[in-house]
């Protein structure tokens, strides 16, 4: 059943987010698959300076942990800072750990996301950017047996070819149980590729 619900968000998600981009990333033992709405491909919604963004995220590793998340948030550009652009939103998020797959786990985390674009450099340099995100739900958005939800990532982009990126990046995720002393969900480093249309 888990796995018709994954492969039903994943081809749904790359239908949805067509417009707008999906990336896939891998280490030795993980693989995320990403994707990304933005009201910036909408026309509809161009009606501010704020644009608007949808994500929906899959994580599988080979120790059987499984992490779906979804999200809405609210980004606009710091003023005083070329090329900086701050999100605030929330996201719901559902896992499983291997060692616990009769509980999973579900939270509503706050998100903040800073993403700077460098300017254009000198000599045909691709375009690069850097993006933290800090995602944290404390036990009052956390439901059933979850107690906190922790996730931090910081990762560098370049543009490679017209809507085509290689980025690499670092994770740590964080999911505490009842009744279970180690959170860590994930830690690691990874790299892949994203289009964008």
């Amino acid at each position: 059943m888990l796995k018709k619900i994954v492969y039903t968000t994943l081809f749904s998600s790359a239908i949805l987010f067509a417009e707008s981009g999906i990336g896939v990333n891998i280490n030795e033992q993980d693989l995320e698959i990403e994707g990304i709405l933005d009201s910036r491909n909408l026309q509809a919604m161009q009606t501010s300076s704020t644009v608007y963004q949808a994500d929906v995220n899959f994580l599988y590793d080979n120790e059987e942990a499984k992490l779906i998340s979804g999200g809405i948030g609210a980004t606009n550009k710091v003023e005083g800072v070329e090329g900086l652009e701050a999100t605030l939103g929330l996201k719901y998020v559902w896992a499983e750990v291997g060692l616990n797959q009769n509980s999973s786990f579900n939270a509503v985390p706050f998100l903040a996301k800073v993403r700077y674009t460098f300017p254009p450099l000198m000599y045909n340099i691709p375009p690069v950017s850097i993006e933290g995100k800090v995602l944290f739900a404390p036990k009052v958005l956390s439901f059933g047996n979850s107690q906190l939800y922790k996730e931090f990532r910081l990762n560098a982009e370049m543009e490679v070819i017209k809507s085509g990126s290689i980025y690499a990046g670092y994770r740590n995720i964080h999911t505490k149980y009842d009744g279970i002393s180690n959170s860590l969900f994930n830690n690691s480093f990874y790299g892949g590729i994203k289009i964008t249309y």
